[in-house]
């Protein structure tokens, strides 16, 4: 019996060093996990920003990506036009300068007339027809 009971002596001091070493553990434990509770919390809170961010930025993107498609059509737009306006402006210079030789070729003649002891008769009639032609031709490209 006094085996026993010594037994049962250090089995229960075994215990409560046990119980002991089991609470601490347990507190260890409870703070990590209070610990950790707190860390999820901010996490969440942090996602939320984050997404919100995030939320922000891509509607941000879609509206810069939107007014670059919109400015993109535009260029496209406008470089047609000034390319049109291009080849307008070349068919005019190429009348133009046609239209300059072959009066410079009339003047030519007219002043061979003129020293020759003819009158300039007929220029200002001649002037007066390509002012015309041009006239009604730049009305046409004005109105392109």
């Amino acid at each position: 019996e006094i085996q026993a009971a010594y037994d049962y002596a250090n089995f229960k001091a075994q215990s409560e060093l046990e119980n002991v070493t089991l609470r601490a553990d347990h507190e260890r434990k409870s703070a990590y996990l209070a610990k950790l509770e707190i860390d999820l919390e901010v996490a969440r809170e942090n996602e939320d920003r984050t997404l919100v961010i995030r939320d922000d930025a891509q509607i941000n993107l879609d509206s810069a990506v939107e007014d670059l498609e919109i400015k993109r059509q535009f260029y496209a737009q406008e470089l047609a036009r000034i390319t049109e306006d291009l080849a307008v402006m070349e068919e005019v210079i190429n009348i133009f300068q046609s239209r300059v030789a072959n009066m410079q070729d009339v003047l030519s003649k007219r002043i061979d007339q003129y020293q020759d002891g003819q009158q300039l008769g007929g220029i200002s009639s001649q002037a007066g027809d390509l002012q015309k032609q041009w006239g009604g031709r730049l009305n046409e490209v004005s109105r392109q």
